[in-house]
């Protein structure tokens, strides 16, 4: 093996570990970031206000 291709095994091992750590930090990174989103804490107010009717 000449010092050519040792760069050439070399580029392509870095390329092949970038392919596989980018799809898992996005796919991790936004379960990460939905998890924080659905266990905000919910504030004292309703979103929806319940209506109370007059009648008796």
């Amino acid at each position: 093996m000449t010092l050519n291709d040792v760069g050439l095994l070399g580029k392509k091992i870095l390329v092949g570990i970038i392919v596989t750590v980018v799809p898992f930090t996005i796919i991790f990174g936004g379960l990460w970031f939905t998890q924080k989103l659905l266990s905000r804490p919910a504030g004292d107010t309703p979103i929806v206000k319940q209506i109370q009717s007059s009648r008796t």
